[in-house]
């Protein structure tokens, strides 16, 4: 089996935002913003390959956007996704299953490409999916969160049959589980995936940085922020006991990390880039 990294280009969001509650002058430190208090955040999908499915875990945000809304995101033009396939030696024909850990825009838009104002699937001879739980929530969401969600994608998606929805936590794919969280938003699907010895965790937006681990170091995008720290309290205490690594699908600075336990709380023990999981150091915690 492998695990391949892969670039579906970057984006921009306010600093304030993606930390909460945690004034600048800290988290400024770790994450530099640019004179919009902008910082810069990576579209860093994850190919698992077993010979006999490839899976895509997530697929960036597409090309589906105003000027102005790409210009306010920081998106740039181009097919970052498919071109770093490509890169690999992978076509978008060649993927089997695409899994979205949430259906925000950022996470899985890029499954549908905007052809002269015809939708088609990016993926086409791919099983899509997503948790039961989510894509409800998705249809009934509050203002808050309801921006996140491009209704006409998600529908075009569904109604091409290509969509299976998930309705509980466990085995998904050989070597891959999945489990379910409700702090960022209802049904968010993280895979846990078993390789060469080691438990890899695509972390998604549960903690979307590096800079994140802190357990206070939470986004104001969570709409239950209470919830998203019991949740991630629990999944930090298991990932420091069994010495998972946590691959960051935002952080544009650092591919993945291990976790600590201190005096000052949860902190990443080693950053490190993914080509570095092989390395018995790692391997061995």
């Amino acid at each position: 089996m492998e695990l391949i990294p892969i670039n579906a280009g970057n984006f921009k969001c306010d600093g304030g935002a993606l930390f909460g509650a945690i004034p600048k002058v800290m988290w400024g430190k770790q994450m530099p913003a640019d004179s919009s208090n902008f910082i810069k955040l990576a579209l860093r999908c994850l190919l698992l390959d077993n010979g006999q499915q490839k899976i895509l875990v997530e697929t960036g945000v597409g090309n589906h956007y105003t000027e102005k809304f790409s210009r306010n995101n920081g998106l740039l033009p181009g097919n970052h996704l498919e071109a770093s396939l490509k890169e690999q030696g992978y076509m978008p024909e060649d993927i089997t299953d695409v899994l979205f850990t949430h259906l925000h825009w950022d996470h899985c838009n890029g499954a549908v490409k905007n052809i002269d104002g015809a939708l088609q699937l990016t993926f086409p001879n791919a099983i899509h999916w997503c948790s039961k739980k989510q894509w409800e929530h998705s249809k009934i969401s509050n203002a808050r969160e309801q921006a996140a969600y491009f209704p006409g994608l998600l529908n075009f998606l569904h109604n091409s049959g290509k969509l299976n929805l998930v309705e509980k936590e466990g085995a998904l794919f050989p070597n891959m589980e999945v489990k379910m969280f409700d702090g960022h938003t209802p049904g968010m699907m993280i895979p846990f995936i078993s390789y060469k010895g080691k438990t890899i965790v695509y972390t998604s937006d549960l903690i979307p940085t590096a800079a994140n681990i802190p357990l206070l170091w939470v986004a104001s995008y969570d709409l239950f922020p209470v919830t998203t720290l019991k949740e991630k309290e629990a999944f930090l205490d298991e990932a420091a006991q069994k010495g998972y690594v946590l691959f960051f699908e935002h952080d544009f600075y650092t591919e993945c990390a291990t976790v600590t336990k201190g005096e000052k709380g949860y902190l990443a023990k080693e950053k490190f880039g993914f080509d570095k999981v092989h390395e018995p150091k790692i391997l061995d915690g």
